[in-house]
């Protein structure tokens, strides 16, 4: 049983403690909609308060931890996953490179596409920022023991494994689709 504390407010976990354990669909359905909807949306409420800190737009910001979590994009995929315009793409690109967060360079199998890569030494620090969050799951790893944490991660990995996958393959059809049209 998933202790209350981490369970959704809007999970079917939410009955009496005394009710009969949950199916395993309904957990299922609870970590699916952690990992899907739940996560995303605090992803998003951190976004728009580093946005605020950096005095950034907050779509600048969406294409930073895109870059940062992928590591290269081309500015297509960018645009894709951001869903603005090419030329609105360009612009945050332009306003990233000028502060010095990303760089751009010619694909070198095909040099119509351009690159971005973040730069380490401006996007480190970003990283360290959220140290909030590695303090607060530390602290909630201390409750559990190495083999559950080991058979959490394992599962996490998976999952995120999958997504990126199904991420990278739904650009990749973007990308034919629109070189297509």
């Amino acid at each position: 049983m998933i202790p209350s504390r981490f369970r959704s407010p809007y999970s079917a976990q939410t009955a009496p403690a005394a009710a009969a354990p949950a199916s395993r669909q309904s957990l299922v359905n609870d970590i699916a909609d952690m990992l899907g909807q739940q996560f995303a949306l605090y992803t998003s409420v951190s976004q728009s308060i580093l946005a605020s800190k950096l005095d950034m737009a907050l779509s600048d910001v969406k294409a930073l931890d895109f870059i940062m979590t992928i590591d290269e994009l081309s500015t297509g995929q960018l645009t894709n996953m951001l869903g603005v315009s090419a030329g609105g793409m360009t612009a945050i690109i332009n306003r990233l490179e000028v502060a010095g967060y990303v760089t751009r360079a010619r694909h070198p199998l095909d040099r119509r596409v351009i690159i971005v890569r973040p730069v380490a030494e401006k996007c480190d620090p970003l990283r360290e920022d959220r140290q909030y969050l590695i303090d607060q799951v530390s602290f909630l790893a201390s409750q559990y023991d190495h083999e559950q944490l080991a058979m959490m991660h394992g599962f996490l990995s998976q999952c995120i494994r999958h997504l990126k996958r199904d991420t990278l393959r739904w650009m990749e059809q973007s990308n034919r689709q629109r070189l297509a049209a």
